[in-house]
């Protein structure tokens, strides 16, 4: 299954967890990912609130071309 297609199926659409982390893995693939900085989200696995770090750009950082 292609990861367009992937991030399209219905459960992965209203999990906003695993959505960022396909956003994430997606941005870091464009080499649009550059660091981390805590956000809360709840998992519909379990309905809990974790912390999960994302989106922070550091255009010094060698493998990423994010401004």
């Amino acid at each position: 299954m292609a990861l367009e297609e992937f991030v399209k199926q219905p459960f992965i659409q209203e999990d906003h967890m695993f959505q960022k982390i396909m956003d994430i893995c997606i941005q870091r693939l464009r080499k649009c990912y550059c660091g981390l900085t805590p956000h809360h989200v709840v998992s519909k696995f379990d309905d809990r609130t974790s912390t999960l770090y994302y989106n922070v750009a550091e255009p010094e950082d060698v493998n990423c071309s994010a401004a």
